[in-house]
């Protein structure tokens, strides 16, 4: 840990907006490198009380791999609703539910499902704040919501890199490239992952959920109210509503 960061006051605006109030514009003082990024994580999580659970694995730039844990209350299942920002947007996702915590060895041997998700997008920090990476990977790298939708068949065996997903909104199916997401990779991260999680005192264990980084997207919503995707004989849908004034 960084002594010399303060990270509960860090995250004070960050758990404000989490708890329905203002978006800040920037955290202060703002994360210097991955330790402080990381402490507002922590700190976040803490203030919200919540048993967490929930990971996401990141690239911070575009390129170095990283991770976030989220709040376990923004777990959704298909079929249900949830309120947003307006400037809130979509990504379609493959969702690994574990049954133990994984082995670096044979991190595959830890999963009981793996499922289409959506990650709904908005960060915390007001529209138009200049926030910098490291303070949106504070922020969970702008995760507000995770819809967990039913297994993917045939995963046992292997799945394709592109999975050939159907995102609709609104009833319109969405016109975009599907980006590929070879198996393998995953579950490399994986590996890291649990070696992350024993690191920041939240091993990984049965039941825990992790997304693996953007198929689709992510897309502006644009006040669209319903969201539904499929592929493999899995679908995820939900319901969305948006907050006035955001």
């Amino acid at each position: 840990m960084n002594e010399d960061f303060d990270a509960a006051t860090a995250a004070a605006p960050l758990l404000t907006a989490w708890q329905g109030g203002a978006r800040p514009q920037g955290l202060s003082p703002r994360p210097r490198d991955l330790r402080d990024a990381y402490a507002v994580q922590r700190a976040v999580m803490q203030g919200l009380g919540d048993p967490g659970g929930l990971w996401k694995m990141a690239l911070l730039d575009g390129r170095d791999r990283q991770a976030a844990v989220l709040p376990r209350r923004i777990l959704h299942a298909s079929g249900g609703a949830a309120q947003l920002p307006a400037d809130a947007a979509i990504e379609v996702e493959t969702a690994l539910v574990l049954s133990c915590e994984p082995e670096a060895a044979d991190p595959m041997a830890a999963i009981a499902n793996i499922c289409l998700a959506f990650e709904l997008v908005a960060p915390r920090y007001a529209p138009g704040a200049g926030f910098t990476p490291l303070e949106s990977m504070a922020d969970g790298f702008r995760s507000a919501g995770v819809v967990l939708g039913a297994p993917i068949d045939g995963w046992r065996d292997g799945l394709p890199d592109r999975l050939d997903i159907t995102l609709m909104l609104d009833g319109d199916t969405v016109s975009v490239v599907e980006a590929a997401a070879p198996m393998d990779q995953a579950m490399d991260f994986l590996g890291w992952l649990a070696g992350h999680a024993r690191s920041q005192g939240m091993p990984l264990k049965a039941g825990d959920v992790i997304i693996t980084g953007a198929r689709i997207g992510p897309l502006p919503l644009n006040g669209a109210t319903h969201a539904h995707a499929n592929t493999l004989g899995a679908k995820v849908a939900f319901d969305l509503s948006y907050r006035r004034g955001e």
